[in-house]
């Protein structure tokens, strides 16, 4: 029989959300800081609106549906995160928007583990402070 690693599974999405900005806090910076690297990260909320006024706010602001959670600035390039929980699936607008995202050089990476997010900065050259335990 062969061992798998324990993969975490986190209860909700906001769960994985807190837990991935606690470890980029500390691999990079505080979220809205530049590194001593120059990497800026910031997480994007864009909950489903709670009323069809502010689903039309919105819109009228240029809010997209589909925009992944979290953006990353590095040498003048944005890169793009997606957090899902281990069971978790793209909604129709985020499978829409994020090849669009693609074909402007935008990667985004749909990560499901806060050590799946630090392979997403590593696979781009975005610098992390030492190594993260996730």
């Amino acid at each position: 029989m062969i061992a798998r690693a324990s993969i975490p599974q986190f209860r909700t999405e906001d769960d994985l959300h807190k837990h991935v900005a606690r470890i980029l806090t500390y691999a990079i910076a505080p979220p809205g800081k530049l590194s001593g690297d120059g990497v800026y990260w910031c997480s994007i909320e864009h909950r489903n609106a709670r009323s069809r006024i502010e689903g039309a706010l919105r819109k009228a602001r240029g809010v997209v549906a589909g925009v992944p959670d979290i953006l990353i600035g590095y040498r003048n390039r944005t890169y793009w995160v997606e957090l899902k929980r281990h069971d978790g699936t793209r909604s129709k607008s985020q499978i829409a928007l994020h090849p669009v995202l693609e074909a402007c050089g935008q990667p985004v990476g749909l990560c499901r583990t806060p050590v799946e997010v630090i392979a997403f900065l590593e696979r781009h050259g975005i610098p992390v402070k030492a190594e993260v335990m996730a």
